[in-house]
């Protein structure tokens, strides 16, 4: 089952999607969409029902762009919340993508429904005339399968529980030499940076928020992290979130890069600020943060990448 939105606003039960003002109306209630939101719900309701990859929707909401899934299931998450009521919703096909579709009903009798306590009449009775006797057969079968699953659960509940243990899928490239971690509140301002590293290797893992990176460095093992200085309304938030994995113990060096003072005295003040912070280096051009990177990485992932001989640490997973 598909959608055509092209020609103009699109109706799908409750919901009303306008792409070209970029709104939902779900009963009465409007919620004006971010850009991204909007073609990421466009996409879905192009394909209503069926399945449409992660890579699909991050190709269509940021071409040419390279960011991060979370921003993905940050758009999903607003999308759920504009759709609340209206009949759709948005389920994830875990580890493959999203579907838009009619939401699940469920035909459960509503507790107001119930036979009153005083009724004198057997239950099955009043089932009987509220429901036709398939539906008293429905309710029977169900009892009974939910009885044997308790039973089945409670004999299980000695068993040996299996433990996950291969590797989540990533977008990483398989023959990563090693991966390293990008904060920055604009991912795309990086775009050109990210593609060299991917030249050399090595892939990169995006990250928009102090949050973010902090969760990041916490499950995977990063050689190096690359973060902007400020973010947003924070002119420090680098330099903060440098405090941040100290207090947490987590000692990866972190590479600032920013933009250079025009003046002499605001290039030296700069430069011890961010070394009193404890980053391990300051870039401030292109080449500057591509090399030192790469340097840092040394012997093995520096090695590697320049064509020398060196084993480069494995990639997180």
């Amino acid at each position: 089952m598909t959608a055509d939105i092209r020609s103009g606003p699109l109706r799908v039960l409750d919901v009303e999607f306008n792409p070209r003002v970029r709104s939902l109306d779900v009963g009465g209630q409007r919620t004006l969409l971010d850009s991204r939101s909007c073609r990421v719900f466009a996409a879905l309701a192009e394909h209503l029902g069926n399945c449409v990859s992660k890579e699909e929707l991050l190709r269509a909401a940021w071409p040419n762009q390279l960011v991060h899934e979370n921003s993905l299931a940050k758009a999903i998450s607003k999308l759920r919340q504009a759709i609340r009521g209206s009949g759709l919703e948005i389920v994830a096909a875990y580890g493959v993508g999203y579907i838009l579709r009619e939401a699940a009903v469920d035909h459960a009798p509503a507790v107001d429904d119930l036979p009153p306590a005083e009724s004198s009449g057997p239950p099955i009775e009043w089932l009987r005339s509220r429901y036709s006797m398939a539906g008293v057969v429905a309710v029977v079968l169900l009892v009974i399968l939910l009885a044997a699953g308790g039973i089945m659960a409670l004999a299980s509940s000695h068993r040996t529980v299996a433990i996950r243990n291969t590797p989540p899928v990533t977008n990483d490239p398989p023959d990563a030499l090693a991966t390293i971690l990008w904060v920055d509140d604009h991912p795309s301002n990086n775009r050109l940076e990210v593609a060299a590293f991917k030249e050399h290797r090595i892939a990169v893992h995006l990250a928009e928020s102090t949050e973010d990176a902090l969760k990041l460095v916490a499950m995977n093992r990063y050689p190096l992290v690359i973060s902007d200085l400020g973010r947003g309304e924070d002119r420090l938030a680098g330099l903060k979130m440098i405090e941040a994995m100290k207090q947490r113990g987590i000692p990866v060096p972190v590479v600032i890069y920013t933009v250079r003072p025009n003046d002499s005295a605001g290039q030296e003040a700069q430069r011890q600020m961010v070394a009193d912070a404890g980053a391990a280096d300051l870039a401030v051009t292109p080449q500057e943060v591509r090399s030192k990177v790469l340097k840092r990485l040394r012997p093995s992932t520096y090695r590697a990448a320049t064509g020398q001989e060196g084993s480069m640490p494995r990639s997180p997973r």
